[in-house]
């Protein structure tokens, strides 16, 4: 016996409707990591009910899974190298703010004053270089400049700076 269009569009509907709800409760309530695997587990469930076909069967993991995660070696790698690149960003950040000060102190622009605009790196690599002391490395360079890319691709550094003429 076959199922009319009328009741599968209305068994679709409410499939549809209950995955929305779960979508809903978990953003609005927040999750644990185990409540989020719940939650992907059930909308796996309801997506195979829309589709027709079975869930696949998957393994529980285990109980610890989130906190075995956070004790990898690769994780505590990455959150090392993580910290380490936003120390250095912050580090930058600040030398280079302090620099871009010095040299062209915030001050109203004079009428007729002739200004020359100056690449950020042209303004920051040396500086910063003997400060950091990676004026010899090339790596720690590329590094440096990468930071300051980042920097000003995040908005936190200008590109050019407009200077006074001598």
């Amino acid at each position: 016996m076959a199922i009319s269009e009328t009741v599968q569009a209305g068994i679709r509907e409410r499939l549809l409707h209950r995955l929305r709800s779960l979508m809903a409760r978990t953003v609005a309530n927040g999750a644990t990591p185990d409540e989020e695997l719940v939650a992907a587990r059930m909308t796996a469930k309801v997506i195979a009910q829309l589709d027709g076909t079975t869930p696949p069967k998957a393994e529980a993991p285990p109980p610890n899974w989130a906190q075995a995660e956070r004790d990898s070696r690769e994780y505590q790698q990455l959150l090392e190298k993580n910290t380490a690149e936003m120390l250095l960003k912050n580090a930058v950040q600040e030398m280079a703010v302090e620099h871009l000060n010095r040299v062209a102190p915030p001050r109203r622009r004079q009428p007729g004053e002739r200004l020359e605009r100056v690449g950020i790196h042209e303004l920051l690599d040396l500086h910063l270089g003997m400060a950091l002391s990676v004026g010899s490395n090339r790596l720690a360079r590329d590094i440096l400049g990468r930071a300051i890319d980042e920097l000003v691709y995040d908005g936190q550094l200008p590109s050019y700076l407009d200077i006074p003429a001598r």
